[in-house]
């Protein structure tokens, strides 16, 4: 290796050393918006509430409004001529209901999205799960001064592996300078 390798491999090694000290001590908030289906969940939440509010609206308008009291706004209101106007308006008034309609396509767009956004947040949930089970078991095979190198086998069975073909191929040498075979 040369040097300048050694010393990026032995930097690599330090970060790798400081990160796992550092997870197993940090106190994780689950609660953080971070966990909540990643970066759509603002957009899932916008879109839960605005159809939660197109249904209290829905039903709102649903049956026709009161009707409106003209004789109390004859009372309260100086000009009985423009109240009697407005009433005679409001009576001869005939104005259709007004309906909008969802376009299809974007309808289906939109349902299409959602979909997509529920599948997503089921990914993130099982990352989440496995990311759970990662730290316990970083957790429970923590390097302390009684941990053997039979521990450290058993818990990186790939790199026991990668050590046990390097040694066969006598890869090893190069490590410590004297080439290879």
């Amino acid at each position: 290796l040369t040097n300048k390798e050694t010393t990026m491999s032995k930097i690599s090694a330090t970060t790798r050393r400081v990160v796992q000290k550092v997870a197993h001590r940090a106190k994780i908030d689950w609660s953080a918006d971070v966990w909540k289906a990643a970066p759509i969940a603002h957009n899932v939440n916008q879109f839960r509430a605005w159809v939660a509010t197109a249904d209290a609206q829905a039903e709102k308008y649903k049956k026709y409004p009161d009707p409106v009291d003209f004789k109390g706004a004859k009372e309260s209101v100086r000009d009985k001529e423009l109240v009697d106007m407005i009433e005679k308006f409001y009576v001869a008034a005939e104005l259709p209901p007004e309906v909008h309609h969802w376009d299809q396509a974007d309808h289906d767009h939109k349902l299409a999205h959602f979909e997509q956004v529920k599948e997503q947040a089921a990914v993130y949930a099982e990352l989440k799960e496995d990311l759970i089970k990662e730290i316990e078991f970083q957790k429970s095979t923590k390097t302390t001064a009684e941990t053997t190198v039979y521990d450290l086998m058993i818990n990186n069975p790939t790199i026991h592996e990668e050590i046990e073909d390097e040694i066969e191929r006598r890869e090893w040498f190069k490590d410590i300078g004297l080439g290879s075979k």
